[in-house]
């Protein structure tokens, strides 16, 4: 039990660990996270409707949406994408959670709207070609390490048009500011979010102070299995993320900030980019 705890508590090496498709895939946690990516209480998987609203009206306004093709990678259980689509966008949405695909297809339906979803992993799986926008938003660029971020962006790059646009977000460095390290055990953590079953959690915190990257560690105790998960987080500044985009081909044309819960929020910003040609 000592060498267990022991290895509960090391700290890892920065991104050495990834387990993202666990998270998002496993029947249990992926009922969760849609529960969460829907629940208005919570900003844990997404924003509140009216900040949804809010970036959508503004991307619309920045770009016209009529007519364009739009990628919208991660797109969970639509609640860009469909958006997107009612102002007129070719709107293909891609996760690789078939929970969140499948409400996502069944919300558009019953809206009478047109998404082309697709479940698929966009570090794997093609990515739709010709598009004019391709959008990664709610900070999915962040739990990306360096060489996840390189690969994304290169396919992403293949397949805008020369004039098209990449808008994401990040999470900014003030918000790393505030991330403390600390550990916490406890029965049925979360509420049960974790497991089906009776399990207890232990929970790690650990920051990354040159690298700018924060770790929340979770070990899932269950009686027939001892399980982890392992949420690592990015944090940049308009010059570390304008540096990463120069060096895989993009431009960052304009940083925006306002895609928060709040609009004057610090803890975020996003970016529009266009490739280098």
């Amino acid at each position: 039990m000592f060498r267990e705890l022991q290895e509960i508590n090391r700290k890892p090496d920065v991104f050495s660990v990834y387990t993202a498709d666990q998270l998002w895939t496993d029947f249990h946690l992926a009922k969760q996270m849609l529960q969460t990516h829907l629940n208005q209480e919570t900003p844990m998987a997404s924003r509140p409707t009216p900040a949804i609203d809010r970036v959508v009206a503004w991307m619309d306004r920045k770009f016209g949406l009529a007519d364009k093709a739009l990628c919208d990678l991660g797109c969970g259980p639509g609640l860009y994408a469909e958006r997107f689509a009612r102002l007129g966008a070719t709107v293909c949405g891609l996760d690789f959670s078939s929970n969140s695909i499948e409400y996502a297809r069944q919300s558009a339906v019953e809206h009478k709207t047109k998404v082309d979803y697709k479940v698929a992993n966009y570090l794997i799986d093609p990515l739709p070609s010709e598009q004019d926008i391709v959008t990664l938003i709610y900070c999915d660029f962040c739990p990306l390490s360096p060489q996840q971020r390189k690969l994304l962006l290169g396919k992403i790059r293949e397949n805008l048009k020369p004039d098209g646009v990449l808008v994401f977000d990040v999470a900014s460095t003030k918000s790393f500011e505030n991330f403390s390290e600390h550990s916490s055990f406890a029965p049925n953590y979360m509420d049960g979010f974790w497991s089906g079953n009776e399990y207890f959690t232990f929970h790690q915190r650990h920051r990354y102070e040159d690298e700018k990257v924060s770790l929340d560690h979770y070990t899932i105790v269950e009686e027939l299995r001892t399980w982890s998960v392992y949420n690592w987080l990015q944090y940049f500044t308009a010059e570390s993320i304008d540096a990463e985009l120069s060096a895989n081909g993009f431009k960052m044309v304009e940083l925006v900030n306002g895609f928060g819960v709040e609009e004057n929020d610090e803890a975020t910003f996003a970016v529009i980019a266009k490739r280098r040609l």
